[in-house]
Formats: structure tokens, sequence, C-alpha cells
């Protein structure tokens, strides 16, 4: 994991300094400071250490990284340090993919047991076809087509029930907002201590508002757990299968243990190992997906600031998100290794 991660800065390293000095040093220009503009800009300079060669350079922007200091923005979007950012968007981020992935493993765990245990049934001929459509089905397109058949105001269905984008809906909000939901530093609505609304509205009971939160979080968790879903779905199932075919399970099945027990506690185990190495691929679709899914639906999270700060150029702002993810990224794949050892005791690393 460690080169890994020194290789990530590396290229975020080359990538930004690709981008002339100038414009570099320019974007920690604050327009609020008493500071003249020449003073703020050699302060950048030595800061990054652009005068340096490339090697110090490369020195100075890990010390910068390390430090917590990743640039600054100044965006329509968001005006601040690229850090403080990231601590506000990123829980909102995580709020969705921690319910997708929990939903995924909720659903595609016993469905994918089930139609694995009974192949060539309608279940499994069903679940093909709903994978394969999950896997074509591009994601920008899936959001909006739930927009359209299940956002409210949109068609006249007593489905049509979600909110059609952002977080929370201003009428949810208390008329005087209490001081958990306003940002300190920019007077703005920002709920603490978790910077998850929905959590800290159940923290603060204020369970109405916890509601509407949920609500707004609905069609994007659908969004994202539909090609998850389609994913995990057929390796679980084809890990099933395979198993089916052991020696063991034909054994076990001889002794007169019953189905049930034969197919939870023998075949399910050993076919999630396979499925267990692809959930890292998976979480780099839902990475992805968090980017396209957060710009549909106008929810607060890394994945809009990321593409907001690409809209306006704002080059920290872009290369301190990507690298975020990157970590992520990084440690997924060491936590699924991990998963991978215990699951199974013949993985020694």
């Amino acid at each position: 994991m460690i080169p890994t991660l020194f290789g990530l800065t590396l290229l975020m390293f080359i990538l930004e300094r690709t981008i002339p000095n100038t414009i570099l040093a320019s974007q920690y220009l604050n327009p609020q400071s008493s500071l003249p503009q020449t003073i703020q800009l050699q302060n950048a300079y030595a800061q990054l250490g652009l005068n340096l060669p490339a090697p110090v350079q490369f020195l100075y922007y890990l010390n910068n990284i390390f430090h917590g200091n990743l640039g600054y923005m100044n965006s329509s979007y968001y005006s601040g340090s690229v850090a403080s950012a990231i601590i506000q968007y990123f829980p909102n981020t995580a709020q969705l993919v921690i319910f997708s992935m929990m939903f995924t493993l909720l659903i595609a765990v016993p469905l994918g047991t089930y139609i694995g245990s009974k192949p060539g049934s309608v279940a499994d001929h069903a679940s093909r076809v709903f994978s394969i459509t999950g896997f074509a089905i591009p994601a920008f397109w899936l959001g909006l087509m739930l927009q359209i058949g299940l956002g409210k105001g949109v068609l006249d269905s007593p489905l049509s029930v979600f909110p059609l984008g952002g977080i929370v809906s201003n009428s949810a909000l208390p008329a005087n907002l209490p001081s958990w939901l306003i940002n300190p530093t920019t007077g703005g609505l920002s709920s603490s201590p978790t910077h998850m609304i929905l959590f800290d509205s159940l923290i603060h009971g204020d369970f109405a508002l916890a509601g509407n939160a949920f609500l707004h979080m609905v069609l994007p968790i659908i969004t994202l757990t539909y090609a998850l879903l389609a994913g995990l779905l057929r390796f679980i199932r084809s890990g099933m299968v395979d198993v089916a075919s052991k020696e063991y399970i034909k054994t076990a099945r001889a002794k007169g243990v019953p189905e049930r027990i034969v197919v939870r506690r023998h075949m399910r185990k050993n076919a999630m190992i396979p499925a267990i190495t692809v959930v890292a691929l998976l979480i780099a679709d839902l990475l992805g997906g968090v980017v396209i899914t957060e710009t549909i639906f106008r929810y607060p999270g890394m994945g809009l600031l990321s593409v907001n700060a690409a809209i306006e150029f704002e080059i920290y702002g872009v290369i301190g998100t990507t690298l975020v993810f990157g970590v992520i990224m990084v440690v997924a794949n060491l936590v699924v290794d991990i998963v991978y050892a215990f699951m199974d005791p013949r993985i020694r690393y």
C-alpha cells in the first residue's frame, strides 16, 4: 500500500506541475486578505517551493499534504481551503457509499445464494437479465429515469414522493436554524458533529428533518446500488454453482445433511471467496458512480465538489479530491485483502 500511495502522490504532483507556476500561485490569492497580491504570490511561491528544483518541489508537496494543506478554492460553489471543503462534503458522500454498500450486501448475499443453489430456474434467468441491464444502463440515464418516474412534481403518481435533488428541503428546516445546523465559519448550512445531516438530526432529536434527509438520499442510493448489485449478484451466483460440484458438497449431501445446512454453511461461505476479490473493483465503480450520481441529483458531496472544481478550473480542488478518492481506493484494496485472508485460511501473505 505504501509504494502505491507514493506513486499516487507522485502522479498527482506531476499533473499539478504541468500547469504554469503563475497559475498555481495565483490560486493562493485571497481577495479578502489585507496583504498586497505581490506579497501573497511571494508567500505562495515559498510555500509551494516553485522556485526550487522539481525533486525539492515534490518534498514540499508531500510536506503540504501531511500538514493538510491541499491548496485553496475560490469558486461559486465553495471558497476556502480544499481540506476544509473535503471535511465538509466528504461525509455526505460517505452516507451514500455506506448505505449503497449495505443495501447491496443485504440483497446480493441471500439472493445470490438462492439463485446459485437453483441454476437454470426462472429466478436464475431473471437475475441474469437483471445483471446484464445493470451493467448496460449508465448511471446518469438511470438517475434521470428515477427522477422522472419517482421525483416529486414530475408525474402525477402516488410513487412520485422523492425530492429531485439536494440534501434537505428548505421547508423542512426550522425557521430559526439551531447552532448545530450552521457552519460557524461561513454561516451556511452545515450540520455537526458528523457533518451528515441524517445522523446529526437523529442525534439532536429532529426526526422530521432526519426523515426528509433520508428521502433525499433514496434516489441516489438506488442509482448507486443498482450497478453494484448487478455485479456482485453474478459473482456470488457463479461461486455457488462452482462450489456445488465440489467433492465435500457431494459428501455432505450423501451423509444426509439437510439441504439448507449444505447451502448456508458449506456452499455460501466458500462461494463468497471469489466474490470478495471483486469488491475492491466494485468500490472503484462506486466512487466513479458517486461523481455522476451526485451531479445528477445535486447532492453536495465529494463528487459534486470535484465536478464543480473541474468546471471552474479550480486546480487544487480537482487534484485534492482525486487524491482523496485514490487513497480511499488503496485502503479499500487493503481491507479486501485482509478480509479475503480471514475467509480463506489457505491464503498467507
